[in-house]
């Protein structure tokens, strides 16, 4: 009989692949590239997938190999699927079997439960849906002279059936999404064709999915994000890959989908960091959308008030073309203006809690009054940020991070508070005096969305007052619900974090409040005024977003009112502004001027840590290309302590993209070889690094 041995790749965190023997008597199966099995490693069971087979003959029967123990009911990955996987594990430097199993629902990862899922997907197969598309939903989606003229250009680079990297950047409230939208409609006139539409956040999902439904009433419509369950993830992966879904929706995971007829990728509020994984394939989705439209040759849509800095570079030298919406599209609709409030005048030493302005309260009070809303924007959940003692300067940390914890309303029967790590998730009871000198009084330093909310409550009485955020809307549906009070304006008052920022549509916000917000205008992160800028133009454009008889008004508290940022902000030169962090950027020789990587190593003890990175840095140094890529100095993380480990950091730029990857792939063998003799420090590399 012939036999055959095939490559296996596992979903372990090891590079190389390894060998089996294929029956095709006992599986009663040809081997294929891409197809998902059983092997046996070690003493256990997993699941792998088949790289390469090769037709060995007798000389196989000699070798001491085990054998493939069976194949999952699943068609064999594509060509497409593969290439994307072998190009992702090649840039951001992870073994191809970690990266392939990312496509794949959880579920599928063990051989138990596949007779269960060959049955639900036995059952989920239908005859595939009509187009019908929605007219009564159409007509009131007319479109305005910019967006006809967007939409005919994105019309024209679908029919050329080609890659092509577009950028639709437009105001807030200009009408993107039903720029988009229609075009999404013109490419799934041919049933087979699908759309992948990517949006940075869980929490905007439900209601793009609602949408859509809405318009595209007989054609399937996925999402995939982690909060689903199982059942639904599964459902969702066998109908995108089947082709049965037209309309894929998802958050960065999406990225990686198996979609059997892909026609375009959208990719929604493109210079959002969520888009960066920040754990295991620590990947930009919009960076593999580029290149997974590139490869497929297809469209790929960008969309963005406020582009990131790579993104709008690109445009600037004419790798991107820039379709530009400068009007809002609802009838009515008008820009806010926005007032800089400067906190150390306006707000009174003398009052007991320094919040808001004078200027601002009397606007909220006014905006209820005449039955519009209002939004008070702090990005920063809990009570407040820091409990210090007024004595000795004590501050409650964390036990297992270099941070301080976060206090937090509790109601329960024996605290009314307690104390959590946002970094590691610690939760802890605030002690009823200082640990250090016993002092009693002790006292919360800095606001979070609770203390705002607690604070709103005891001025403005009258006024039904909501928040939003990570732990307000923890619970399965608590988020739509909360949204859902605000669409019908039973809430007056809305308080929250970046959450109220994205992607709403708000058609009686009159007045939005922005606070503490000047920590990120000295940040050591060289991206945080970016980010703050983007945040900024979000927030603002919630307002002012219908016709109303009250002007909308955007106040911005800061002590450092002449700071470039709010003027832009003020004037809305956005353009300008991305301008001026360019130049700042190049003068600096950083991103995206160069590419940048960051190796990691985490371990009990920070001098280890620190030691061994040294000895990588000085083994990479050792060759010719120093001058090219720059080492820069180890030194400690700026979260330095992370869940109990110690962390250091060896910064590696460059101006070019292949001489920073051939360094990385040396820096890989390296760390490689160091982790067979030290298993006590883990070391990974980081490309493109969005937080340092």
């Amino acid at each position: 009989m012939t036999q055959k041995k095939v490559k296996i790749a596992l979903d372990l965190p090891l590079f190389q692949l390894y060998d089996y023997i294929w029956s095709e008597e006992l599986l009663n199966h040809h081997p294929k590239v891409g197809m998902l099995v059983e092997v046996e490693f070690g003493r256990k069971k997993i699941a792998g997938f088949v790289i390469d087979e090769k037709v060995e003959g007798e000389k196989l029967g000699k070798w001491e190999l085990k054998q493939v123990i069976s194949v999952a009911p699943l068609e064999p990955i594509s060509k497409e699927q593969l290439r994307l996987c072998k190009f992702a594990a090649k840039y951001y430097l992870k073994p191809i079997g970690e990266v392939l199993f990312t496509t794949l629902p959880t579920e599928w990862k063990k051989a138990s439960n596949w007779p269960r899922l060959q049955k639900q997907q036995i059952k989920q197969k239908s005859e595939k849906e009509t187009i019908d598309i929605d007219e009564k939903v159409n007509q009131g989606r007319e479109l305005n002279v910019e967006q006809q003229i967007a939409l005919e250009e994105l019309k024209k680079v679908s029919n050329e059936k080609k890659y092509k990297n577009l950028l639709l950047r437009g105001i807030t409230g200009s009408g993107k999404t039903a720029v988009y939208l229609r075009w999404i409609e013109e490419i799934i006139q041919d049933s087979e064709s699908q759309v992948l539409i990517l949006v940075p956040e869980i929490n905007l999902t439900p209601q793009l999915e609602v949408e859509l439904k809405k318009i595209f009433s007989k054609n399937t419509v996925v999402v995939m994000h982690s909060h689903l369950t199982p059942a639904q993830r599964n459902e969702s992966f066998w109908k995108a890959k089947e082709g049965v879904a037209q309309l894929v929706v998802g958050t960065r995971l999406a990225i990686m989908a198996p979609i059997k007829n892909l026609k375009a990728i959208i990719v929604d509020e493109e210079n959002d960091a969520s888009y960066k994984q920040q754990e295991g394939m620590r990947y930009s989705a919009r960076d593999l959308a580029i290149w997974r439209g590139s490869d497929l040759k297809i469209p790929v849509l960008l969309t963005s008030a406020t582009p990131s800095c790579e993104t709008w570079q690109k445009v600037l030298d004419k790798k991107i073309t820039s379709l530009n919406l400068n009007q809002r599209a609802k009838k009515g609709a008008q820009n806010a203006q926005v007032i800089i409030v400067e906190a150390k005048k306006e707000i009174k030493k003398g009052q007991n809690e320094k919040i808001l302005a004078d200027i601002v309260k009397k606007r909220i009070i006014e905006t209820g009054e005449k039955g519009y809303q209002s939004i008070i924007f702090i990005n920063r959940r809990g009570y407040a940020p820091i409990l210090s003692c007024q004595s000795c300067n004590w501050k409650f940390k964390c036990q297992q991070c270099s941070s301080y914890m976060v206090l937090h309303k509790k109601d329960t029967i024996n605290h009314k508070q307690m104390m959590q790590c946002h970094h590691c998730g610690l939760i802890e009871w605030p002690p009823e005096k200082c640990p250090e000198c016993g002092n009693q009084d002790l006292k919360d330093v800095g606001s979070g969305t609770q203390k705002i909310e607690d604070y709103l409550e005891k001025t403005f009485p009258s006024q039904e007052l909501i928040r939003i955020d990570a732990d307000s809307s923890r619970k399965k549906g608590e988020a739509s619900k909360l949204f859902e009070r605000i669409h019908t304006g039973k809430a007056q008052l809305i308080v929250g974090t970046q959450m109220i920022t994205k992607g709403h549509d708000f058609e009686k916000v009159s007045t939005i409040v922005v606070l503490d917000v000047d920590k990120s205008l000295y940040s050591y992160d060289f991206r945080a005024e970016e980010k703050l800028f983007a945040q900024l133009v979000q927030v603002a454009g919630r307002a002012g977003r219908s016709e109303q008889e009250m002007a909308p008004v955007i106040f911005i508290q800061t002590e450092f009112p002449e700071h470039p940022i709010f003027q832009a902000i003020k004037e809305n030169q956005i353009e300008a502004y991305l301008n001026y962090i360019l130049e700042q950027r190049k003068q600096l020789g950083l991103p995206p001027y160069s590419y940048q990587a960051l190796v990691v190593t985490e371990g009990k003890k920070l001098e280890d840590c620190i030691n061994s990175l040294n000895m990588l840095k000085r083994d990479l140094t050792n060759s010719l290309d120093q001058k090219e890529v720059k080492l820069n100095d180890v030194v400690p993380r700026q979260l330095v302590k992370l869940a109990g480990k110690e962390r250091a950091q060896l910064l590696i730029e460059s101006k070019d993209r292949l001489k920073l990857q051939n360094k990385l792939e040396q820096a890989l063998d390296l760390i490689e070889l160091e982790k067979k003799q030290n298993r006590t420090l883990r070391t990974y590399i980081e490309r493109d690094p969005t937080s340092f």
